[in-house]
C-alpha cells in the first residue's frame, strides 16, 4: 500500500497505512489471529483517522479490501476502495487447505506476487511460508463481508486487474451487484495481476483513486482523509 500512499500524500491527503494483526511481524504470529483480529487492527486505525479528520475514506487491497467493504457497512465512510477483493474463496483451494493443514501448518512460498519491476520488489512480503490455516480466517471474513455488502451506502470503487488469477475472475461483478444501496463503480485494469498497487497499472489505478476521492471528500472543509487497509 505504501505507493498508493505516498501519491495520495502528495496530492494533499492525510494518509493512514493500517498494519493489520501478524503482518510484517511473523508466521507464526500470523498463525495465531483470525479475521476479527485482522478487523480490530482496521477498526483502531479508522477510527485514530477519524479523530484528526471529519471526512475518511476506507481502501483496502485483496483481504484487506474485504475489511474495508465489511467497516464500510458498520461505520459508514466517505467512500470505500476495494482492489483486488476476492468475493470468495476459491472452493478447491479452501478444502486443499483445510485438509492439508492437519499435516501441515505452513506452505511454502514457492512464487512471489506481484511485478518483477525491482523498483517494487521491496514492498513485497519478507514471509518465506504462510500458515494454511488463515486461509480458513479469509473464507471467514468474506463470508462476514457478503452479508455487509447490502447495508454498504458509501460510494464505492471496486477495482480489479484482468490478469488477477488469484481471486474468481467474476469477483468484481459479484462485489458490485451485492452493493445494492451503494453507488458503486468497477475499474478493471488491463495489465494488472493481484498486487495492483505494485503493478503496471500503479499509476492509472493511482489516479482513479484520487479521482474517486475528490468526487466524494469534500477538500473544502480542510480537514479531509484518505485512510487505507493493508493487504495480503
Amino acid at each position: 500500500m505504501v505507493p498508493l500512499a505516498h501519491v495520495l500524500e502528495a496530492e494533499g491527503w492525510t494518509v493512514s497505512i493500517a498494519r493489520l494483526a501478524g503482518h510484517g511481524t511473523s508466521p507464526a504470529e500470523l498463525a495465531r489471529m483470525t479475521w476479527k483480529d485482522w478487523l480490530r487492527s482496521a477498526e483502531d486505525a479508522y477510527n485514530a483517522l477519524h479523530d484528526r479528520c471529519d471526512r475518511v475514506a476506507v481502501i483496502g487491497l485483496s483481504m484487506g479490501g474485504a475489511l474495508g467493504l465489511y467497516l464500510a457497512g458498520r461505520v459508514h465512510p466517505a467512500a470505500v476502495v476495494a482492489i483486488s477483493t476476492p468475493i470468495r474463496v476459491r472452493p478447491m483451494m479452501a478444502k486443499a487447505s483445510r485438509v492439508t493443514a492437519r499435516v501441515l501448518p505452513y506452505a511454502p512460498v514457492v512464487m512471489r506476487l506481484g511485478p518483477r519491476e525491482v523498483a517494487m520488489r521491496r514492498y513485497r512480503s519478507p514471509y518465506r511460508r504462510i500458515p494454511l490455516r488463515s486461509l480458513s480466517e479469509v473464507d471467514a471474513l468474506l463470508q462476514a463481508m457478503r452479508a455487509e455488502l447490502p447495508r454498504v451506502r458509501s460510494p464505492a470503487l471496486v477495482v480489479q486487474g484482468r490478469r488477477d488469477w488469484i481471486i474468481p475472475k467474476d469477483s468484481a461483478g459479484e462485489l458490485r451487484r451485492g452493493l445494492t444501496r451503494a453507488d458503486a463503480h468497477v475499474l478493471w485494469l488491463p495489465r494488472s495481476g493481484h498486487v495492483a498497487t505494485l503493478d503496471r497499472d500503479r499509476a492509472h489505478l493511482a489516479g482513479a483513486v484520487n479521482e474517486f476521492l475528490h468526487a466524494h471528500l469534500d477538500r473544502r472543509a480542510g480537514r479531509e482523509a484518505a485512510g487505507h487497509g493493508t493487504a495480503d
